[in-house]
C-alpha cells in the first residue's frame, strides 16, 4: 500500500490475510444479489497468516498493518473497487492553473471520541510523518508525490532542510480548509495516494498524551474510519467493531469483523469448510480440491502484486558481481514455480512493473511499451555459463547463500523449490533457508542480515512509479545495496515531469530497463489468486492498489 510506497514492503498476499489480496481488472469484489435479505448477524470472520506488526501510521510498512489502519482510519480519499472516493474531503478540491496548489474543504466528521476532525489534524499527521524524531518508515511517499520541500526535508544530507517538517507544503487555512502545495505540477496519482496511512490526520493532543504508548493497542488510538479496533490479542487475532461516529457510518453494514491468526493453510481451509471463516485464499492442491468440493465459492484473478528476491550487495561482496546476479536470475524456472506450487492464476515474471496495472499517455499498458515478458537473464544453460564466469572473476569454487523468508507452511515449499533450483543449476552453490516470523523478517531485511530475501510489493497508487522509486540509492526500501546514478537520474527526471506525461512515462520505461540490465533483484512472479468466499458475503473488495482488502461496505445476506 504501499508505498507501498507501503513498505507497499509487503511479503505476499498471504502475509496480509488469508482472503487473498489485490485484484486487477475489476474482478476483485463480490457483487450484491438482487432480492437478497440482510442477515440479522452482520459479522464477518477472517483468518490472517500474520499478526499485526504495528498500528502506528508512522511505522507501518507492510500490508497487514496497513490494512488494519485503512479499515480504522480515514484520509482525504478512500479506495473502493480500484477507484478513489472522497472521504474526509467534502468533494473535489480547487486546483490552481499551474496545478501546484490544491485546496481541500473538509466535510463535517468526528473522531471516535466525538471531537471534530480539523484541517490542523492533517497538518500534524503529515508533519509527524516527516519528523525524524517520530521515526517515520515510509515517508518517502511525500517526496514521491512532489509535495513542496518534502524531498529536501527527508534528505539527511540537506542540513538546511532535513527534518524541518514545518516547511512541508501543507497548511490549514482554517478549521475546514486544507491547502497542499507542490514543487511542480500535481502528479496524476495524487488523489489515490491520499488514502494511504502516511497521509492520514492525527490529533496532536491525543498523540502527545499517549506518549510512548501511542498505537500500542486499541485503547491507545482514536479512530476516524468505518471501524474501531476493539481488541487485539497479540499472536492470536484481533476484532473490529463498527464506528458509529464515522461520517459515512450508514454505509457500514458489518457490526463486527473477527480475525484470527493461523499460519497453516490446511488449518485455514478447514476453518472455512467448517463455517468458522468466510473467506480463504487457495494455492496448490487446495485449489483443485476446493474447486471440486465448493465450486460455487471459487474466484480467480490476476492482481498487481510483484514478488522477487532481494540480492544483498551491501554486505556480501560476491553478490556485487554482475555475472553472479545474472546466474541467480537465470537459474530459476519461474513458470514451473507458479504452475507447480501456486495453481492460482499467478504468472512467472522477469519485470518490475506488472502487467495490466496502468496505461500510459499512449493508451498502452506499461508492459506493452516495455518488453511484455520483461528482461529474462537467460536459460538454465545460460545460468551455468554466468556462474562459471562469476567463479573465475571472484576466484571462488563454491558459494554459501543465506536465504531469508517469512515463516508459514506455504513458504517452506516455495523456499525449498527456489533453493533447489539454485543448487541444481548452479553447482557449488549451497542455500541455507532462514524462515522468520513476519515482524522479525522485516527487521532482518532492514538490517541487511541476509544474502537473498523473498519479498514482494503491492502498489500504493496506480502509477509505475510505485514500483520504481523504491530502488533509488537512498530509498529505505532498497535493501539490496544496489545503486545506479543513471537510474536515480531517470527517476528524478520522471518525478519532475508531472506537467509532461509523455516524457515522464518514457523515463519510467527507461528506468526499468536500466535497472534490469544490472539484475539487482530476481523477479519471480506476478501474483494471481484463487480464493473461496461464502456466497452470503457481498461487496467484499480486493483493490489492485491502496488497501489490499476492503470490507468497509461488505454485508452478509441470508442466502
Amino acid at each position: 500500500m504501499r508505498k507501498k510506497a507501503k513498505w507497499s514492503l509487503v511479503l505476499s498476499f498471504v502475509l496480509a490475510l488469508s482472503l487473498v489480496l489485490s485484484a486487477c481488472g475489476g474482478s476483485g469484489s463480490s457483487s450484491s444479489n438482487a432480492g437478497s435479505t440482510l442477515a440479522k448477524n452482520q459479522v464477518l470472520n477472517l483468518a490472517s497468516t500474520a499478526d499485526i506488526p504495528t498500528l502506528d501510521p508512522n511505522l507501518a510498512t507492510d500490508t497487514t498493518s496497513t490494512n488494519v489502519i485503512d479499515m480504522t482510519e480515514s484520509g482525504l480519499t478512500r479506495m473502493h473497487n480500484d477507484k478513489f472516493a472522497w472521504d474526509l474531503s467534502a468533494g473535489a478540491p480547487k486546483v490552481s492553473a499551474d496545478k501546484k496548489t490544491v485546496t481541500f474543504k473538509l466535510r463535517d466528521a468526528k473522531w471516535s471520541d466525538g471531537k471534530t476532525i480539523t484541517a490542523q489534524d492533517f497538518v500534524y499527521g503529515w508533519h509527524r510523518q516527516n519528523d525524524p524524531a517520530a521515526k517515520p518508515a515510509y515517508n518517502f511517499l511525500f517526496a514521491a508525490s512532489g509535495i513542496k520541500n518534502a524531498a529536501k526535508i527527508e534528505d539527511p544530507t540537506n542540513k538546511k532542510f532535513y527534518g524541518k517538517y514545518n516547511l512541508l507544503g501543507i497548511k490549514a487555512l482554517d478549521a475546514k480548509t486544507l491547502q497542499v502545495q507542490f514543487d511542480q505540477a500535481m502528479p496524476p496519482f495524487f488523489y489515490s495516494i491520499l488514502s494511504q496511512p502516511q497521509f492520514l490526520p492525527l490529533r496532536a493532543d491525543f498523540v502527545k498524551k499517549q506518549g510512548k504508548n501511542f498505537a500500542m493497542g486499541p485503547s491507545n488510538l482514536i479512530y476516524s474510519g468505518p471501524f474501531v479496533l476493539s481488541s487485539w490479542k497479540k499472536g492470536s487475532g484481533w476484532t473490529y467493531k463498527k464506528n458509529p461516529n464515522y461520517w459515512n457510518a450508514k454505509a457500514t453494514k458489518l457490526t463486527k469483523v473477527n480475525v484470527q491468526v493461523q499460519t497453516s493453510l490446511a488449518t485455514r481451509v478447514n476453518l472455512y469448510k467448517t463455517g468458522k471463516t468466510d473467506v480463504v485464499n487457495l494455492t496448490g492442491d487446495f485449489t483443485n480440491s476446493m474447486k471440486q468440493s465448493n465450486p460455487k465459492d471459487i474466484h480467480t484473478s490476476l492482481n498487481s502484486g510483484t514478488f522477487f528476491l532481494y540480492i544483498n550487495q551491501k554486505t556480501n561482496k560476491n553478490l556485487k558481481n554482475l555475472n553472479l546476479r545474472k546466474a541467480i536470475n537465470a537459474a530459476i524456472d519461474r513458470n514451473s514455480f507458479v504452475k507447480v506450487l501456486f495453481n492460482d492464476g499467478s504468472l512467472g515474471s522477469n519485470y518490475v512493473v506488472p502487467k495490466g496495472f496502468t496505461a500510459g499517455p499512449d493508451g498502452k499498458d506499461f508492459r506493452g511499451d516495455n518488453p511484455a515478458n520483461g528482461y529474462p537473464a537467460g536459460t538454465t544453460a545460460d545460468a551455468k555459463t554466468f556462474w562459471n564466469k562469476a567463479k573465475k572473476e571472484l576466484g571462488i569454487k563454491k558459494l554459501n547463500l543465506n536465504f531469508l523468508s517469512s515463516d508459514g507452511d506455504q513458504y517452506k515449499q516455495w523456499d525449498q523449490y527456489l533453493a533447489g533450483q539454485l543448487e541444481k543449476n548452479l553447482p557449488g552453490v549451497k542455500v541455507t533457508i532462514n524462515q522468520q516470523p513476519w515482524a522479525n523478517y522485516l527487521k532482518l531485511n532492514q538490517e541487511f542480515k541476509f544474502d537473498l530475501a523473498f519479498s514482494g510489493w503491492f502498489p500504493d497508487y496506480q502509477d509505475p512509479m510505485t514500483y520504481l522509486d523504491m530502488w533509488t540509492s537512498d530509498n529505505p526500501q532498497n535493501t539490496t545495496g544496489w545503486s545506479s546514478k543513471k537510474f536515480d537520474a531517470l527517476i528524478n527526471k520522471a518525478k519532475a515531469e508531472t506537467a509532461n506525461p509523455t516524457k515522464r512515462w518514457n523515463d519510467m520505461l527507461s528506468a526499468e530497463k536500466t535497472m534490469m540490465a544490472d539484475y539487482p533483484i530476481v523477479p519471480i512472479y506476478q501474483s494471481g489468486y484463487t480464493w473461496a468466499q461464502k456466497p452470503t458475503v457481498k461487496n467484499f473488495s480486493q483493490p489492485s492498489y491502496g488497501p489490499q482488502y476492503d470490507f468497509a461496505q461488505t454485508y452478509i445476506t441470508t442466502k
